[in-house]
């Protein structure tokens, strides 16, 4: 079985234009918001790592497209 798939992507409500949020595939949930597109990628890395099944991070750009894995 394949792991979690954890998306940073920019805040859809975000009236800064400036905050990323980390979500899981299929939730509308929000685990956390970030000021800064690294600390959002920096810290679903480390859910993945703690996690150890295969888990894994989508990064997805400024337009919403996933561009890298």
């Amino acid at each position: 079985m394949a792991g979690t798939a954890y998306h940073v992507s920019k805040r859809d409500d975000d009236k800064t234009g400036r905050e990323w949020k980390v979500f899981i595939q299929g939730s509308s949930k929000v685990i956390k918001i970030f000021p800064t597109q690294k600390e959002a990628l920096d810290y679903a890395k480390k859910l993945c790592a703690n996690k150890d099944d295969g888990s894994y991070v989508l990064l997805h750009g400024l337009d919403g497209k996933i561009r890298k894995q």
